[in-house]
């Protein structure tokens, strides 16, 4: 007989039978075999086939493995001013700026530029047109700031599809399937060319836009000198409009793209997946990113042309009215509907229908549970909510670890554990956490729990966002519409002797 390392081993008692009633004797009771590290399990049903051995029946039952993706364990964290964030690039993040949504406002800041263009300019003219200016300007250095910590995005995914690609290279040199990573190329290139348009290129063209009507309507106070007045109708009319309008042409025809992606993840969910949680997700992220798609691709398009007609037809600022709340709109509903951040993608395991599935819903009921019930959700975070190193492990299997430790980092006792009470520069890793002395220990416990009941329903709201986009992907692009079965029964004879 063979043990599960592969090692001889006697025969039990309970394998063999006497040979006085080799047929006559009771089946004996399945022998559960201990879990192997692959996490297989083995229900051995032993039975006699006459002098000649032992043949056992072997159920293998294999657990399905959770897709996991997991964070970083180690993180460096350095201090700007007086806030501690990590090094950008880490990770895809959800951080687009509110203020964002006020650009087609201060694109209307020439207003009384262009409704009052007349010499000598009348006072209450001047004092709108300093307030427009004022507003452009001010709004145009929110979307420069958004504008860098999109391009931190846009690299990060630049270097995420990289990696997927030499991965896919990598699988194809030695004959293996691609499946998975198409997948996550393909949820990767929307990720990217929706950074690149819908916020990066938001962020300059529409805030370039702001900062040339800016100068253009401050000119514009100045508009008795002939020249001035020429600049200044060129800047806040044409000039300043075209970035808009060309930003609005190119966002409406990705937003096109998009809802006819997302209509084509819905109707693959419909189709193949059971009426469950994980359908209903999937369902209303698709209306949620398709909604916004809809709503700002035709703003953004009306805009544009509201925006060029403005530099000769005051009754455009009425067009754009509208346009100026639906901006602000959608802005909101990104951010509260729509957007995720996400870790790494690398090759994590679980890439397929049903571990998908029990991701989603795994991560959809631990975000309730962290409103409802923080002992429940650190229980299903981690098996001993009560071990440092469990909860921690728990908060990397499930990218919380780098906003964790941001959050770490403010407390006085451990920052000066870590890097000192003036330092700038600190590195948090689990193993070196899990090192500290008890007391320090039941500290960052505590504050672990906290930060679940605090910022956990949120982070695990964008975790279930991603992986309702990475199901709705892999339904659209595979043909998985049954799950793969629990297990397989494989016969082993062995001989045992004769008997």
């Amino acid at each position: 007989m063979l043990a599960q390392d592969g090692s001889a081993q006697p025969p039990r008692p309970e394998d063999t039978t006497s040979p006085a009633s080799p047929s006559t004797s009771p089946a004996s009771p399945a022998i559960p075999a201990e879990d192997s590290k692959d996490g297989k399990h083995e229900d051995v049903s032993p039975t006699t086939t006459g002098g000649q051995g032992t043949t056992k029946e072997i159920n293998i039952v294999e657990t399905h493995p959770r897709f996991h993706a997991p964070g970083l364990d180690h993180v460096t964290l350095v201090k700007k001013r007086r806030k501690w964030s990590y090094l950008p690039g880490i990770r895809l993040e959800h951080n687009l700026h509110w203020a964002c949504g006020l650009l087609e406002t201060a694109n209307s800041g020439d207003f009384a530029a262009n409704v009052w263009n007349d010499v000598p300019v009348p006072v209450f003219v001047i004092v709108l047109m300093a307030i427009g200016g004022t507003i452009a300007a001010v709004i145009s250095v929110f979307a420069l700031l958004d504008g860098i910590k999109a391009w931190h995005n846009v690299k990060f995914l630049q270097k995420q599809r990289q990696l997927l690609q030499t991965q896919r290279s990598q699988q194809l040199e030695e004959s293996h399937p691609t499946e998975e990573l198409d997948v996550l190329i393909d949820i990767t290139r929307r990720e990217l060319y929706t950074e690149k348009i819908n916020r990066w290129g938001m962020d300059v063209m529409m805030g370039g836009g702001a900062v040339l009507i800016s100068i253009g309507t401050f000119m514009a106070i100045g508009g008795a000198n002939k020249k001035v007045f020429l600049a200044s109708n060129i800047l806040s009319g044409y000039l300043g409009n075209a970035p808009i309008a060309i930003f609005g042409l190119v966002n409406c025809a990705w937003g096109i793209y998009m809802c006819s992606i997302k209509r084509a993840h819905q109707h693959a969910a419909i189709k193949k997946l059971p009426d469950s949680v994980a359908l209903s997700v999937v369902r209303t992220y698709c209306f949620r990113v398709r909604f916004f798609f809809i709503v700002n691709g035709i703003s953004t398009f009306i805009g544009g042309v509201g925006s060029m007609l403005t530099a000769t037809q005051w009754w455009a600022y009425i067009i754009l009215v509208p346009v100026m709340i639906a901006s602000f709109f959608t802005n909101y509903w990104w951010r509260s509907r729509v957007g995720y951040d996400r870790p790494v993608l690398n090759f994590p395991v679980g890439m397929d229908k049903r571990g998908l599935i029990e991701a989603l819903e795994f991560a959809n009921e631990t975000s309730r549970l962290a409103q409802q019930d923080l002992e429940a959700a650190m229980t299903q975070l981690a098996h001993d909510p009560t071990s440092l190193e469990a909860v921690l492990r728990g908060f990397v299997d499930n990218g919380l670890f780098e906003p964790f430790s941001v959050e770490l980092i403010k407390n006085k006792e451990i920052q000066k554990i870590l890097c000192g009470e003036k330092g700038k520069r600190a590195e948090i890793e689990v193993q070196n956490l899990v090192g500290l002395p008890e007391y320090h220990q039941q500290i960052v416990l505590d504050m672990a729990k906290k930060f679940l009941e605090a910022e956990g329903p949120a982070l695990f709201e964008h975790r279930t966002r991603f992986l309702a986009e990475a199901l709705g992907t892999y339904l659209a692009m595979t043909g998985d519409d049954k799950p793969k079965e629990e297990g397989a029964s494989v016969t082993e004879t062995e001989k045992s002797g004769p008997c």
